[in-house]
């Protein structure tokens, strides 16, 4: 008699198991492209700038091509002039 009942929980065991839903994992790809544009080249712009800080005095004007810059840091002091 256990040998039946064994064999009946069995068989219901596995017909449970086996009439489950399987899951199917979907896997996705997705490809992706990056275009890279380089940076327009910023042009200086005409005019002037002055900076004061604890370093020194930084002085610099465009005018067209013109260019002159001049820095003062620490009791020494250079000047630059492009034309």
């Amino acid at each position: 008699m256990k040998k039946v009942t064994l064999l009946i929980a069995s068989l219901a065991i596995f017909a449970t198991v086996s009439c489950k839903d399987k899951e199917e994992a979907t896997v996705v790809e997705k490809e992706t492209v990056v275009v890279e544009e380089p940076a327009p080249a910023e042009e200086e712009n005409d005019g002037t700038s002055i900076s004061v800080n604890s370093d020194g005095v930084e002085f610099s004007t465009k005018d067209g091509d013109k260019k002159t810059e001049v820095e003062v840091k620490d009791g020494s002091g250079s000047v630059e002039v492009e034309k």
